[in-house]
């Protein structure tokens, strides 16, 4: 008996700590002790997307993954309610069945409907995948039983998360809800409980090379009424989803080389009629542009914008400043979402090395025009990189033109750390800039701590 509760003391001085592997993670002692693995399954007939699971046979073929336990309230033992879950793949897309049973659907509660709502107070499932298995980076995807759509993109296991992730300062830290992949999600609400079907395709997610694949994956199904939170590869009450260092396996995975080429061009118009003195006069004004990515490879995408119009991005909430620091409102164009975490370095909303904000904008938040710029991101091999050159207009004769350069370099090393860099550079251009109109700062930091950072 003194050996058990001293290796029980033991064990929750290291969780405390993070240092605690996955396979010493012993909350109970039938807990799985090593990560929990799961099989993905081929198949050429993709399953309808109707909520339907347990009567649709395109799911029959996939063996269903079970044996979830809670976080909240009762650390440590097994999910009060049944969840299975299914996983199929075709050439070009990964499917996700999620049977949540229910023996009260009459109190599931759902609390909202809108894209990227919190899922704190609603019954819900997310899932989380570690598409280049490092242990640190990775995808969620989740819904409500009312379907709504809910995905963020995660680095360094969410660190520099703050608490409201939609109000998230700065360059969105590790944990990018304004991230929005194309996908979709169907749910339905029976007898059994609730059920959903996540379609994701395959060019939506950064992976490495290769067709056999192995990710990290893990699974959390909140039962709202209880304030129950269950997951499928075990954690710790302090740790949430992001903790991908302790997340299970997929395997299984056969994915074609994917060619992912996407154009969004634009065109404005507008005409202004005027009648005056019997004089009739028409003036026509328009505009156009576009925005391309590509995917260099499946970890590396190019983005590309040429007279770029931010016009459809979501509008910022207004926030009243009563000191004398700058507000820092989160990143919401889409050309800087894909990999935002990668370039983000110093603390969001605090102290920043680059903020993508200032492109684009002037010291008074008036709109600048961005003639056109080129941004690669993503992963090459173990290694992260990083580089964006963009130059905008001259502002009539109040402000003028400028090149804006980043240079962003990352490698992972053992037990959580690593080694990194960054360049960032604001040149002056054009007639009106003058001499030696530049702002510099390159920094480097190890074991996920800055170490020098100089700037003129």
């Amino acid at each position: 008996m003194y050996h058990s509760y001293s290796r029980k003391l033991i064990e929750a001085l290291l969780i405390a700590n993070s240092f605690l592997p996955p396979s010493l993670l012993l909350a109970r002692d039938d807990i799985p002790i090593t990560p929990p693995s799961a099989t993905a399954f081929s198949t050429s007939k993709p399953p309808v997307l109707d909520g339907e699971i347990l009567n649709d046979a395109a799911w029959q073929i996939a063996a269903p993954i079970t044996g979830f336990w809670q976080t909240t309230p009762d650390e440590g033992q097994a999910a009060t309610q049944n969840t299975e879950v299914r996983v199929l793949f075709t050439n070009d897309t990964l499917y996700f069945g999620v049977v949540c049973f229910d023996n009260e659907t009459e109190r599931i509660i759902v609390s909202d409907s809108r894209r990227d709502s919190p899922l704190d107070e609603t019954d819900c499932f997310q899932i989380i995948l570690d598409t280049y298995h490092d242990k640190q980076n990775g995808f969620v995807f989740g819904t409500n039983p009312a379907g709504i759509e809910y995905d963020a993109q995660v680095t360094n296991e969410g660190q520099s998360d703050v608490a409201n992730v939609r109000q998230q300062g700065g360059a969105v830290g590790g944990f990018n809800i304004n991230w929005d992949g194309a996908w979709e999600v169907r749910t339905k609400v029976s007898e059994v409980g609730w059920c959903a079907e996540f379609a994701i395709p395959f060019r939506t997610l950064r992976y490495k090379k290769g067709e056999s694949q192995t990710w990290g994956l893990n699974f959390q199904r909140n039962i709202r009424r209880r304030k129950e939170a269950a997951f499928w590869s075990p954690l710790p009450r302090q740790f949430t989803l992001l903790r991908l260092s302790q997340a299970g396996i997929l395997q299984g995975l056969k994915i074609a080389s994917q060619r992912n080429l996407k154009v969004m061009p634009y065109v404005l118009g507008e005409s202004k009629f005027h009648e005056l003195d019997q004089i009739n006069s028409e003036q026509w004004h328009g505009d156009l542009g576009a925005d391309v990515k590509y995917s260099l490879t499946p970890g590396l995408t190019l983005d590309a914008t040429s007279n770029t119009d931010f016009a459809q991005v979501e509008v910022d909430d207004q926030q009243i400043n009563l000191d004398r620091f700058n507000l820092f409102f989160p990143e919401k164009r889409p050309f800087f979402l894909e990999n935002a975490g990668l370039f983000s370095v110093g603390s969001p909303g605090e102290v920043e090395i680059f903020f993508s904000r200032r492109i684009g904008l002037d010291a008074n938040g008036h709109a600048v025009p961005i003639i056109g710029g080129a941004r690669v991101s993503g992963n090459v091999g173990p290694s992260a990189i990083g580089f964006l050159n963009m130059q905008t207009e001259s502002l009539g004769d109040t402000l003028h033109a400028n090149n804006f350069t980043v240079a962003r370099f990352k490698q992972e090393l053992p037990h959580r750390s690593n080694l990194g860099a960054i360049f960032v550079n604001r040149q002056g251009t054009g007639k009106l800039a003058p001499e030696e109109d530049y702002n510099r700062a390159r920094s480097r930091s190890m074991a996920n701590s800055a170490s020098a950072s100089l700037a003129k």
